[in-house]
């Protein structure tokens, strides 16, 4: 069930950071991937288990990936809407 209301949730995402609160969006989402990237660097200093780190370090990848994309979604459409 939870797969049918994630698109609604990320269209939901996509309005608030095309929204005029798109600053506060920004710094709300950015604060739940900052905090996960801290907790990954933690775990991966404490050490991993040889078949998790692959996994983990893809992670670590994918949400840095997420932060900037996130980043340039916010400027691309305040950029946008000023236009």
């Amino acid at each position: 069930m939870e797969a049918v209301n994630e698109p609604v949730r990320l269209m939901e995402i996509e309005k608030e950071l095309a929204g005029p609160q798109r600053e506060a969006a920004l710094a709300r989402y950015d604060a739940v991937l900052s905090a996960l990237a801290k907790r990954i660097d933690a775990a991966m200093k404490a050490g991993l288990p040889p078949d998790e780190f692959p996994r983990v370090d893809t992670l670590r990848e994918a949400n840095t990936i997420a932060r900037k994309i996130l980043r340039l979604t916010v400027r691309v459409d305040g950029e946008a809407q000023k236009a």
